[in-house]
């Protein structure tokens, strides 16, 4: 329920959110979710190289450098859970 627009990477970062989800429990209880999510840079666990002579071959174990990869954003969220309707609290207002 945290990630309204999904888990996919992004290529930027996008800007922070914040909202407030209700959730009823199986006694009718009300649990109020303030959701704060922002983005954090995802690194790749495997380097990728390339070759330089462009024919698909590598002539020799110095000529394949490293592509650095792009750099990709993941979602994040920080959810705390109050059985007081008081989200507001949370929330950060500049």
């Amino acid at each position: 329920f945290c990630q309204p627009s999904g888990w996919q990477l992004f290529p930027e970062r996008n800007p922070p959110t914040f909202f407030v989800a209700v959730l009823t429990d199986i006694n009718s209880e009300r649990h109020y979710c303030a959701c704060f999510t922002f983005w954090e840079a995802v690194e790749s666990a495997q380097p990728q190289s390339h070759s330089r002579n462009g024919d698909g071959e590598e002539e020799e174990e110095e000529s394949a450098s490293p592509i650095q990869p792009a750099q990709l954003f993941a979602p994040k969220s920080l959810v705390l859970v109050s059985r007081l309707d008081h989200a507001e609290v949370f929330r950060v207002s500049v």
